[in-house]
């Protein structure tokens, strides 16, 4: 009886740990095999965002990204960062091919999303809804909303 006790005070810490850590599913989106991870955007008072993601191809065939939408946005297209004349812009990109079984990251300094004409301030804490317009259709995304200074989603690096 005594180590049924141990055990079970050994194990509560545990169980206590994985209750914490909570449903993630808000992390992954999937839409027949092409799935969207961790999507995020920086905290902002301005009236465009840039957000960011892992896309993954799981399909057989290329899946296309045509841009996306939001309720909180009047536009999203994507865009892919450059520097001009030693100032960084963003250029943008009607669509964007993720080949059979590879990743396309959008991320800063990189490929990204781009909302503009939002109608809130981006809080760090929040999240919202986007859906990412692809070849077979929309992926609904929960985007949630980093620290204005942020490099990366706060949870990247676990596994989905």
């Amino acid at each position: 009886m005594r180590l049924l006790a141990f055990l079970i005070l050994l194990l509560v810490p545990f169980a206590a740990g994985a209750a914490d850590h909570g449903d993630h599913s808000e992390h992954v989106s999937d839409l027949d095999g092409f799935r969207a991870v961790h999507a995020w955007t920086r905290a902002t008072s301005d009236d465009t965002t840039l957000v960011f993601m892992e896309l993954e191809n799981g399909n057989s065939a290329t899946i296309v990204v045509n841009g996306g939408q939001s309720e909180i946005a009047s536009s999203g297209q994507l865009v892919g960062f450059v520097l001009k004349d030693g100032a960084e812009t963003w250029q943008d990109i009607p669509s964007m091919p993720v080949q059979p079984n590879h990743d396309l990251h959008l991320e800063p300094h990189g490929l990204a999303l781009l909302l503009s004409g939002l109608s809130t301030p981006l809080v760090e804490g929040d999240m919202f809804v986007v859906q990412l317009n692809t070849s077979i259709g929309d992926l609904m995304l929960h985007v949630e909303v980093e620290d204005v200074r942020a490099g990366h989603h706060s949870h990247a690096g676990h596994s989905h």
